[in-house]
């Protein structure tokens, strides 16, 4: 409710402040929209004072991201937000969208034109140049998720895998991060007989990521698969990348397309512990070969992924 009213009041001032400032000199209208949707509403009112144009940059799905929260489609609440989003992407001129499966559910389910959606994908910053490539040898396999620790990460999947990884290796299962769903991560492990094999770290400033990163043998990309959330690619893929070191991914959708497309490693369905713990048993069986994908993903994120390919992008949507 608190992160509602947050929504709620930024829309409403943010929507106030652009009825009545001084009208401002632009060429375009730009949107950065993390989430919710709602944050687009001042966007479109000076769009109509200023009769400029607007970019959404989509990099979160409306109102699919209800479902996440637990607000189920046949709710007044998911009904009266999808008549809203419809109407807020619908009045943007561009929308940007950072995972290639976003395009179907805009137009499908915001009637969102498709000569409206351009992809753009998401950047990573290269803070962890320096360590790229770099491993801590200490006789262990240690996989590493970083990053929010809630539902849609769906992390019950890789506490569920380690009950079905039989190895006379060692390895062990870092957790870097906070969230709505590490309390209850921390009684499965302990209800499942797993917690001496995963550790739960908390959270750390990005400053103070790079020890983290450096330990980490290989990196673990999960979403929950039952919503169309679950088929976006997480913020978080394209700065493992930028660390050249093997990803496992149980994942559907853009995330499972850019483990395919860059060879970074081994990809299962969402959801699939017994296939997860396949991929990680590999891995940890055959450790040495994964370092090379783990270059293919530095290499792959050198194309793709760097903030100059991505400004280079953005700039031609914007004069587009």
């Amino acid at each position: 409710m608190r992160r509602m009213l947050n929504y709620f009041t930024f829309m409403v001032n943010a929507s106030i402040y652009a009825i009545f400032c001084k009208c401002p000199h632009c060429d375009v209208i730009f949107v950065y929209e993390t989430s919710p949707i709602f944050q687009a509403l001042p966007a479109l009112i000076l769009k109509k004072r200023t009769k400029k144009k607007v970019v959404l940059y989509c990099c979160d799905l409306w109102p699919e991201s209800l479902k996440v929260g637990g607000i189920q489609e046949n709710s007044w609440i998911y009904k009266a937000v999808k008549r809203f989003s419809q109407w807020l992407y619908r009045g943007c001129d561009i929308v940007a969208i950072t995972s290639k499966p976003f395009k179907s559910y805009l137009m499908e389910t915001c009637q969102v034109s498709e000569q409206a959606i351009v992809y753009l994908p998401q950047h990573a910053s290269d803070d962890y140049f320096s360590i790229a490539g770099q491993y801590n040898d200490n006789d262990c396999i240690d996989f590493m998720f970083a990053g929010n620790i809630g539902a849609a990460q769906n992390l019950d999947c890789v506490l569920t895998a380690l009950t079905h990884i039989h190895t006379a290796k060692k390895y062990h299962i870092h957790l870097v991060g906070n969230g709505s769903e590490l309390a209850h991560l921390k009684k499965l492990a302990s209800e499942l007989g797993v917690e001496t094999r995963v550790s739960f770290h908390g959270h750390y400033p990005a400053s103070e990521m790079k020890s983290w990163f450096l330990l980490a043998d290989c990196f673990l990309l999960t979403l929950d698969g039952t919503s169309s959330v679950g088929k976006t690619l997480p913020g978080k893929a394209q700065t493992y990348l930028s660390i050249g070191k093997p990803v496992v991914g149980a994942i559907n959708g853009a995330g499972a397309e850019m483990i395919k497309e860059s060879d970074c490693g081994l990809c299962v369905p969402a959801g699939d512990a017994i296939a997860l713990a396949e991929a990680m048993t590999e891995v940890i069986e055959n450790f040495e070969k994964y370092k090379l994908n783990g270059q293919k993903g530095r290499n792959f994120y050198e194309k793709n992924y760097t903030m100059d390919v991505f400004i280079h992008r953005l700039l031609k949507i914007l004069q587009q």
